[in-house]
């Protein structure tokens, strides 16, 4: 999978045939059918829980951390970045996102 750690998430996007995967190093894009490496989307610092693309090839991972980054599909660039509020009397890792 050319990840160092366990894939985490999994996303398609819906009119271009390719894929992102994420775990805790990296995003990474992937073409089919041969699941030929395209590139990293380098920059989240928090293992990535969870990954969506939508058909403007906006992408959206969320982390472990509560970190929420914008991803533009063609070019890998972060163009936002996001962070959630631990509430309160709760612990600090129930911070993470698990689902997008």
């Amino acid at each position: 999978t050319n990840h160092k750690k366990a894939i985490r998430g999994l996303a398609m996007h819906p009119k271009e045939f390719s894929f992102l995967s994420a775990s805790a190093d990296n995003i990474k894009q992937w073409q089919f059918p041969h699941g030929r490496f395209i590139k990293n989307f380098s920059g989240q610092r928090a293992i990535v829980n969870s990954l969506a693309v939508n058909s403007d090839g906006v992408t959206v991972s969320g982390g472990d951390d509560g970190s929420m980054y914008m991803w533009d599909w063609k070019t890998g660039h972060c163009f936002q970045k996001l962070q959630t509020i631990v509430q309160p009397g709760s612990l600090e890792s129930e911070a993470g996102i698990f689902c997008a």
